[in-house]
């Protein structure tokens, strides 16, 4: 009995000692694993896809845990780093991406087998770690691959170091500049949307729990705000310095260059407005005339699933046509109907006619089919409104519009991008004629995060010079001035024939919010 019983005891401390010897390995590996990829705030996701050996081997590990035998200890620092893990899994699978949201379904959907169970993100995070040890400090140690995150940790959390580990990552965060931002100057404190969303887990308030942890007091007579989430990828590049990261500047700034060519991500709204005035002259100064076109593009965009985008456009049009010569091309922008008799300098009658109106509405799709590839499609229809107001003749034109887009950015300071657009107008009871399509091509110069200069052309025809600023992370301008180049055998197909003069000047405003659903 004895012997049996010092047999059944040997053999339990083997197999529980087999099972420590493994989580001990997994914890020094993962702290390997981080030490090495992890460079300031953010993750060298490059150089893992290159040699994934060590992640691979690390969620293989969660994958088939036995995890019965672990005590509380244990499993909160398994759990804490398997999400981590899970999440530069997820990156790297899909890589390279500029969000995270730009995976369908990257914290609700898709599916990571851990202890032998398929669970997702969010599932991790709320009902093995928030729910179960109901502990505040547990979101600052947990990192979403966004630059809005916490920072990072580049080691493992383990049982015997974890208490202190939370209080010193909690300490880290909530006096880093970047995740609670105190301006005194303009009496303004903002603080993370993680204290939104996740209000419940503060007790007995968000700025209570802000208060216990801050070395340096928060101003008691300002309310905080929320700031926007900033989803851009926590992407650390080796550019040969050792220190420049992809997204470092984004966690000082908050500032990225919108690409215009690509899909939006998950959840992700805009709305752009673009403003076109058209001139040319016809004949000469003394008997010619000069007509004017202004146009409105409002496009309200909604991002689907990070490769599939939906919105809803508005045009809004205004011309003034056959005016003098030497009129001013801004009268289109008086937004008149009418006719005007007008008086050319060598003495001839003219008849000057006006119009505006919001002449179209309508639905267009935008589909990126390549995850490494700035290849996108769109199509939109846009169907003519009378009576915006009363009597307007602006446009009756259907207009079935496809384009395809391409992008391709050489490095971090220069980028291409190309549209091949198709504008086929239809009009009722007449004729169809196929609209000759037309290609342009943006040079784009990112001087700075927030400032951009760049040079286009239309089929060689147009030219054209432009800049555009982040007067915040959301909020774009842009301006651009095009000359058309009397090309033989071009002129005529893009401006008309007998056209000179021909130039436009630009106005765009673009807004792009986030819509997180973490």
């Amino acid at each position: 009995m004895k012997q049996l019983l010092t047999l059944t005891l040997i053999t339990f401390l083997v197999i529980n000692g087999a099972k420590g010897q493994d989580l001990d390995g997994f914890f020094k590996e993962a702290d390997v694993f981080f030490a090495k990829h992890v460079s300031g705030s953010n993750i060298q996701y490059a150089a893992i896809k290159d040699n994934p050996k060590a992640l691979t081997d690390l969620t293989n590990f969660i994958a088939s845990a036995d995890v019965a035998a672990y005590s509380d200890g244990d499993l909160k620092a398994f759990y804490i780093n398997s999400y981590n893990l899970l999440v530069v899994k997820t990156v790297v699978d899909h890589y390279p991406i500029t969000q995270p949201l730009e995976v369908s379904g990257f914290f609700d959907a898709v599916q990571h087998t851990v202890a032998g169970k398929k669970i997702t993100l969010n599932n991790l995070e709320k009902k093995e770690l928030l729910e179960k040890y109901k502990d505040p400090r547990l979101h600052f140690v947990l990192v979403c691959a966004a630059v809005s995150c916490p920072p990072i940790a580049n080691f493992a959390y383990t049982p015997d170091q974890l208490e202190a580990q939370l209080e010193t990552r909690t300490k880290a965060a909530i006096n880093d500049g970047v995740f609670i931002k105190v301006d005194d100057f303009a009496g303004k404190i903002e603080i993370s949307k993680i204290f939104d969303w996740y209000t419940s887990d503060f007790k007995p308030s968000a700025i209570a729990f802000i208060k216990k942890y801050r070395t340096t007091p928060l101003p008691s007579d300002v309310k905080p705000t929320y700031y926007p989430y900033n989803w851009t990828l926590n992407d650390a590049r080796d550019t040969g310095s050792g220190t420049t990261t992809n997204a470092e500047s984004a966690i000082k700034t908050g500032f990225e260059p919108i690409i215009a060519a690509a899909t939006m991500p998950k959840n992700t709204f805009e709305l752009n407005t673009f403003h076109s005035l058209y001139t040319s002259n016809y004949g000469d100064k003394d008997f010619g005339n000069r007509s004017s076109y202004f146009s409105s593009l409002f496009l309200f965009s909604y991002g689907i699933s990070g490769r599939f985008d939906i919105g809803w456009d508005f045009i809004l049009k205004s011309y003034r046509a056959n005016d003098l010569f030497g009129s001013s091309p801004f009268r289109a922008l008086e937004f008149r109907k009418g006719v005007d008799s007008v008086v050319t300098p060598g003495g001839s009658h003219q008849q000057a006619v006006a119009d505006f109106g919001l002449t179209h509405l309508g639905p267009r799709v935008r589909f990126s089919p390549f995850k490494k590839i700035g290849l996108s499609f769109e199509q939109a229809f846009y169907f003519p409104i009378g009576g915006i107001p009363a009597g307007n003749t602006v446009d009756p034109a259907l207009y079935w519009v496809t384009q395809f887009y391409y992008d391709k950015q050489f490095n971090s300071k220069f980028g291409l991008f190309i549209a091949l657009t198709f504008w086929q107008p239809i009009v009722p009871g007449q004729e169809f004629n196929f609209q000759v399509p037309y290609l342009k091509a943006f040079f784009s110069w990112y001087t700075t995060k927030r400032f951009t200069l760049y040079a286009t052309t239309t089929t060689f025809t147009e030219w054209g010079a432009g800049a555009k600023f982040l007067i915040t992370p959301q909020l774009e301008v842009q301006a651009l001035y095009t000359y058309y180049v009397p090309i033989p055998g071009l002129a005529d197909i893009y401006t008309g024939t007998g056209a000179k003069n021909v130039m436009t000047f630009n106005l765009g405003i673009r807004y792009r919010t986030a819509i997180p659903i973490k």
